[in-house]
């Protein structure tokens, strides 16, 4: 198995997206979550076409479809049965093997069968692979792609509360996860920091905490309360950081730091916010705001290191009170 996981600032040839339709999530939202999708769909379609993932028996809202014929780059909808809008957790990797284009499925569990059902969202790659005639390779093991994070030359990173835990995978097995990761997405080296981002239900997803912004460069969380539940994990985070960039000196490593937007509460839930949750896509950088003072430091950063890309932030106080974001809700598929 020869396989590459290209970064996500490469090259695109679409984003993929799952239209909202779950009533237990969306129904009293059901309108400012259908114009959200229309304005993120209408943002993407600017630069890249996008790929609409909608069940048999739901439609799109004319008045947000209509406008679709004018964007520069098509909108394809495909009538596939799913559960919820994450498609970044449970739809396909798709990589470069040695025989082409194919797509990797992991199982879905709905984060460690917290929110069920997700049979549908589980079975999605299956139905991508069928449409894009790619071969799919599916592994046992209960992984989702927000639980991974890519520099497209040979180094991952996830957190080890991703790929062990209760109705996850056992802690036994954790060694053979490991060299199965590596070996699927052709990586020369995995590191695995020990948690995520305080009050994410995903078990603390990589992309909540850190994300690579560059082939030996990487941004994270910080927080400058230290009476914040974040705070000691931020701390570890970048202790082990910039003590794995110390064992690479035949490479310059870069480690940048971002403020977390304050954490807003649903009841007694913590809305895990970051702004890490930002996608990429040919030519722009769409990053989550909250209507905080550090949105602008956060649009400043990404400007500043992609001075040639279209930096804008979209609005996501209303999706994150489900607990994701940008980069929950979409998956790129390389060019």
């Amino acid at each position: 198995m020869n396989n590459t996981y290209p970064a996500e600032w490469e090259a695109q040839a679409a984003t993929w997206l799952a239209w909202p339709h779950n009533p237990q999530n969306w129904n009293k939202r059901r309108t400012e979550i259908e114009a959200f999708y229309g304005t993120l769909i209408a943002w993407i379609a600017q630069f890249q076409p996008v790929c609409l993932l909608i069940p048999p028996e739901r439609t799109v809202p004319e008045s947000i479809s209509c406008t679709w014929t004018d964007f520069k780059y098509p909108v394809y909808i495909h009538q596939i049965p799913t559960n919820d809008i994450w498609i970044r957790d449970y739809g396909p990797f798709f990589l470069q093997g040695t025989e082409g284009k194919l797509q990797v499925k992991f199982e879905f569990n709905a984060w460690g069968a917290k929110f069920p059902p997700w049979d549908r969202d589980n079975q999605v790659p299956q139905h991508t692979s069928r449409l894009l005639n790619q071969m799919l390779l599916s592994f046992s093991p209960v992984l989702e792609g927000g639980a991974m994070e890519f520099n497209g030359n040979g180094i991952g990173m996830t957190t080890e509360d991703c790929l062990i835990g209760d109705n996850r995978n056992p802690a036994s097995q954790l060694p053979q996860i490991v060299t199965l990761i590596r070996k699927v997405f052709g990586l020369e080296e995995l590191i695995i920091l020990p948690r995520g981002l305080f009050g994410d239900h995903t078990d603390g997803h990589i992309d909540n905490l850190a994300r690579f912004v560059g082939p030996t460069r990487i941004v994270m969380c910080s927080i400058s309360d230290t009476a914040s539940p974040n705070y000691p994990i931020f701390a570890d985070t970048k202790q082990r950081l910039l003590a794995w960039m110390r064992t690479r000196p035949e490479t310059t490593w870069q480690l940048d730091e971002l403020p977390l937007p304050p954490q807003r509460l649903s009841g007694e839930e913590v809305l895990p916010a970051s702004y890490m949750n930002f996608i990429y896509v040919n030519g722009g950088v769409l990053v989550p705001t909250y209507d905080s003072p550090n949105d602008q430091i956060a649009l400043a950063y990404f400007q500043s290191i992609y001075p040639d890309r279209v930096i804008e932030g979209m609005d996501c106080r209303g999706v994150i009170e489900e607990g994701g974001s940008l980069h929950c809700m979409s998956k790129q598929q390389p060019a």
